[in-house]
């Protein structure tokens, strides 16, 4: 009895830190929890993934190859609902550690808000992969889903914070364009699924950051959210890039959802928003850090719908011309053009910390310049191909 107890106290004084100064029973958890909540996300896809590859192939839940893809064999496509149950699982565990604690501020409906949303949309993406739903129809459930998100979870930009002299936006507008822009980060994370392990990566390095932020603003819940996808989609890396298992179209929208309620919770906090007990702690130019953290999405997703426009064809019809597909045509491998990109993403995340304490007007268009360098990409392609 007496070694239970001790082992307790043990338990609670590594996860959590008490106010050494202050006679109070608040306690506030320390990075040793989101490391276990890491690890608990990662060795259960690291057990999930295995059984869903088995299932997958027995029920012929498989992406087929075609001409417009490079993979030579079947390959399953239940890379999404293995990271989302694994999540699951582990923010559950988590949630019942917390709940024990009524001093850490816990808002369930974040819980309940987004990963309701986050179900639905893998479901939905799973419906995608294995019967090819219309461009139309994917729409109109991003943008549902996306109001869902907004709503319950309380998130929305409703502040420029001065970007080009605009700061607090009118009510309307301001639900309209936070819906715009969460459909374009779902679609973005979406298209760029198109080579082993790039739309996991960019989401591993992003929910790292999230998670990072979050917990320095003692945004307990959110934080908890993203180290859980984190380990996932670091479980999840290991078997992709053993061509073993995709995300599919299940995983990256699903994605997509996580990663829009990271950009709009981290602009939310930083706008000095009341979001759940959060402490306030200011990032200059938030907005224009998370959107150079997720640049390459939504500057690859603009190119090829803008070229796709220009041809006369539906920016919703796929083709092989995204960034990552040119890294390919320039030999490079799957894994070292996934390399190139997260070593893009982290450069140019670090840029725009660095120049955090610029006018926000003029570091947006100081980091648009940056790292409209991407693409160079398609432009050095293009050229070795008609030499």
């Amino acid at each position: 009895m007496l070694s239970e107890f001790s082992t307790r106290i043990w338990i609670n004084d590594l996860l959590f830190s008490h106010p050494i100064f202050l006679k109070s029973t608040s306690v506030t958890p320390n990075i040793y929890l989101f490391v276990l909540v890491f690890g608990i996300a990662f060795f259960t896809a690291q057990w999930l993934i295995p059984q869903a590859i088995r299932f997958a192939h027995r029920f012929q839940l498989v992406d087929h190859p075609d001409l417009r893809k490079k993979h030579i064999k079947s390959t399953p496509i239940l890379g999404g609902v293995s990271v989302f149950v694994s999540v699951v699982f582990a923010l559950s565990l988590t949630s019942l550690l917390l709940y024990s604690y009524p001093s850490i501020d816990i808002d369930f409906k974040i819980v309940f808000g987004l990963c309701s949303a986050v179900s639905l949309m893998v479901f939905f993406g799973l419906k995608d992969d294995i019967f090819e739903v219309s461009p139309l129809e994917k729409v109109i459930f991003q943008i549902i889903t996306a109001l869902f998100v907004i709503i319950s979870c309380e998130i929305r930009i409703d502040n420029f914070d001065g970007l080009f002299g605009i700061y607090e936006l009118p009510t309307v507008f301001s639900y309209v364009f936070s819906v715009f822009v969460f459909v374009i980060v779902v679609n973005a994370f979406n298209l760029i699924d198109g080579i082993d392990g790039l739309s996991a990566s960019v989401g591993l390095i992003s929910t790292l950051c999230f998670g990072i932020f979050f917990f320095l603003n003692d945004l307990v819940i959110q934080s908890v959210i993203m180290f859980c996808y984190s380990g996932a989609l670091t479980s999840f890396l290991i078997f992709n890039f053993k061509k073993r298992l995709f995300l599919g179209d299940n995983g990256s929208m699903s994605l997509g959802v996580v990663i829009a309620f990271g950009v709009f919770s981290v602009i939310t906090a930083t706008n000095g928003a009341n979001l759940v007990g959060g402490t306030g702690y200011f990032i200059n130019n938030a907005s224009v850090i998370v959107l150079a953290l997720i640049s390459f999405p939504l500057l690859d997703t603009l190119r090829v719908f803008c070229v796709r426009l220009v041809q006369g064809k539906s920016p919703f019809i796929p083709d092989r011309n995204h960034l990552h597909h040119h890294l390919t045509y320039l030999n490079f491998s799957h894994f070292e053009s996934t390399l190139i990109i997260v070593i893009y993403t982290i450069i140019i995340t670090g840029i725009a910390l660095a120049l955090r304490s610029w006018d926000i007007t003029s570091h947006f268009f100081v980091m648009l310049f940056l790292s409209s360098f991407v693409y160079l990409i398609s432009w050095i392609s293009k050229r070795r191909l008609n030499t």
